[in-house]
């Protein structure tokens, strides 16, 4: 079997009509287009919890949020269940990621041999005072998470999303003709399916 590699995508909070691909009659995509007409784009797929962090606990391990007990984003991952990638690795295919996975730390054994500039849930512990708690923490000093303002312009996850994006193409590149595995996260993977 020839070596293949699979790319999958989760961005953050995008509605996957906001395509051009998917007959959006605004949105240009073209790059997400050129890997739909190349791959499978699953029209089907919903998330097993609204949450960010027991989102990609379940993402990990194909597992639903009952049976990884990460309940809120005061549980991040720490590679336990074991997941996707830990199956890579056991066939001795290298699996990488970069950017956002919003797991416990990089030092966890979370299924990658190498997290490029990974964003992790801050502290290892993630958002406690957003968590359902009796009695109710807020958050600390009463700041709002996402700064003082919603909306167009820079901010440090658009400045982040570009080095992810840079390191994801020049991975790309540098890969292209190894044939090596890589996993880029804005949320996307990629890895090659055989050794």
């Amino acid at each position: 079997m020839p070596r293949q590699n699979l790319v999958v995508i989760m961005s953050d909070e995008h509605d996957p009509r906001v395509m051009g691909c998917a007959g959006h009659p605004v949105a240009q995509t073209p790059h997400l287009d050129a890997l739909a007409a190349r791959g499978t784009r699953f029209t089907q797929a919903y998330t097993p919890s609204p949450i960010c962090v027991p989102a990609r606990a379940a993402f990990a391990t194909g597992l639903r949020v009952h049976q990884t007990r990460h309940w809120d984003n005061a549980m991040p991952y720490t590679g336990a269940p074991r997941g996707w990638g830990h199956v890579l690795q056991r066939h001795r295919v290298r699996v990488e990621s970069i950017g956002k996975l919003h797991y416990r730390s990089d030092e966890d054994p979370a299924g990658f041999d190498h997290e490029h500039i990974p964003m992790h849930v801050v502290g290892g512990h993630g958002m406690v005072w957003a968590s359902i708690r009796d009695p109710y923490v807020s958050s600390p000093n009463g700041k709002r998470m996402l700064g003082d303002r919603i909306g167009g312009g820079e901010s440090h996850y658009t400045s982040y999303d570009r080095s992810v994006t840079e390191r994801s193409v020049n991975g790309c590149r540098q890969r292209r003709s190894s044939r090596s595995s890589l996993s880029c996260s804005m949320s996307a993977w990629w890895h090659r399916t055989s050794p």
